[in-house]
């Protein structure tokens, strides 16, 4: 992955199964697409959007995946660095 920064982020919502609870609990599965095409699934977003580096670009684009994901079917992407949905 490198220095080079992705230009679209989508969210999944996978729900998994605890032993202790009759519901599950939610957590998000992150893609990202970078300006070749290239599309790295399941990947850590703090990692790749460098969250250390750039905290408010990271927060804009994770609230942006999470408000637009797909509930067990992958959401629509969001652009970085603004977490707007981009219409394909």
């Amino acid at each position: 992955m490198g220095e080079t920064l992705p230009v679209a982020v989508r969210a999944t919502v996978v729900t998994r199964k605890r032993r202790s609870l009759i519901l599950g609990r939610r957590y998000y599965s992150y893609d990202v697409r970078f300006k070749d095409g290239e599309i790295h699934q399941d990947v850590n977003l703090d990692a790749v959007l460098q969250g250390a580096r750039f905290p408010a670009d990271y927060r804009a684009v994770k609230h942006g995946a999470m408000a637009v994901a797909g509930d067990g079917a992958p959401g629509e992407w969001v652009d970085y660095p603004y977490g707007r949905p981009l219409r394909d």
